[in-house]
């Protein structure tokens, strides 16, 4: 029997010839299944334009369809609440699993989230793939700022997933309801780069890297959801794939991804350098301007970060982490500058200690020479 899900984890890495290799073997065992996953695997090859993508997301189920849900159990959780119905591709609802415990005089209660298939708005092929695909990048991850997967499901003949319900709010509302400190600012950036420096470490970028997709929690606890668009680094033999549409956010989406073209590591650093530039000024980055804050070093990594070409950016997360770390250390930002002056003044500003020792010892040194020399 063909378990599409593991082949599809497998195959999915594979270059176009090794994927055909595959597949005419399994043809032999079980054509249909073998073409249903074909079809699976051509997804990033099927071109849509941006108007039909775009047209397909906004739109927005019945009042009944969305309804209907309610009271339905799944894997144990009884669905209670419609919490979003923003996404593109599911509807997102609250459930509970009520847990007896000896201990307590009452049951205590277990809470998820159930993303579900929207069928009336994802009858593409492609967008099927992308649900399913959210449920299968998040099976291979465990990482405490990303969103946990308890498991992949049905209801009413719908696909779903299980996810840990994340008790929280968005980055947007946090940031205006909170009013955080720049400490808080950067504690949260550094929470999300955790998050993303753990995807690309497992050569995955997210692709949707946006404020509405980072939950925050009481204790400032960050945790990234909806992989969705999520893509495992892939070598794949060259297609005429440059029209293909992944999807993007507009304010938060390189511009590559924008303009139609596969997006990788590059992209999500870009979308990266949006949100940072958006928590340190309310507001996401202009393309007009060089300059988006008075901070001269840290604007220069801001420039890095949300270059035009992908080239000229900082190549994965863990580059900026790591550039990021340098400038709260104190140590100079060759982005910013590589003068001499500006390098000295760093290490005096870090080291004021062994600075001035080195100083002293020099001065020390010199009036020797001069002394002996008279």
């Amino acid at each position: 029997m063909i378990d599409i899900v593991s082949l599809y984890n497998e195959l999915s890495e594979l270059g176009y010839s090794e994927q055909q290799a595959h597949l005419s073997k399994l043809k032999k065992i079980d054509l249909i299944k073998a073409n249903e996953l074909e079809k699976m695997l051509k997804v990033d090859d099927i071109t849509i334009s941006t108007t039909e993508f775009l047209s397909e997301q906004i739109s927005t189920s019945t009042a009944a369809s969305k309804h209907s849900f309610i009271g339905q159990e799944v894997m144990g959780f009884t669905i209670k609440s419609l919490l979003s119905e923003s996404g593109g591709m599911g509807l997102v609802y609250h459930a509970e699993q009520d847990i007896f415990c000896s201990n307590h005089t009452q049951n205590q209660s277990h809470k998820a989230a159930i993303k579900i298939l929207r069928s009336d708005k994802l009858n593409s092929e492609q967008q099927k793939v992308m649900f399913f695909n959210e449920a299968s990048s998040l099976m291979l991850l465990d990482h405490p700022n990303i969103c946990s997967l308890y498991g992949v499901s049905e209801v009413l003949d719908h696909a779903c997933i299980v996810m840990d319900y994340i008790d929280g709010q968005s980055l947007d509302i946090w940031l205006a309801l909170n009013k955080p400190t720049n400490k808080q600012k950067f504690n949260v950036f550094i929470q999300l780069l955790n998050a993303v420096c753990y995807l690309h470490e497992l050569q995955i970028y997210h692709g949707d890297l946006k404020p509405q997709n980072i939950i925050i929690n009481d204790q400032e606890h960050l945790v990234l959801i909806d992989l969705g668009l999520a893509q495992k680094f892939k070598s794949v033999e060259m297609h005429d794939n440059k029209n293909t549409v992944k999807a993007f956010s507009k304010n938060w989406s390189a511009p590559e991804q924008i303009a139609g073209y596969p997006y990788e590591a590059m992209s999500d650093v870009y979308s990266l350098g949006a949100i940072m530039c958006y928590l340190l000024t309310d507001k996401p980055p202009s393309q007009t301007s060089r300059s988006y804050i008075k901070d001269k070093e840290l604007n220069a990594l801001l420039n890095k970060a949300l270059a035009s070409a992908p080239e000229n950016r900082f190549q994965d997360a863990n580059q900026l982490r790591l550039k990021i770390q340098q400038y709260q250390q104190g140590f100079p930002i060759d982005e910013y500058s590589t003068h001499p002056i500006y390098q000295f003044k760093k290490l005096i500003t870090r080291k004021p200690f062994t600075s001035l020792t080195c100083v002293l010892l020099l001065y020390s040194v010199a009036s020797s020479v001069l002394l002996f020399v008279k």
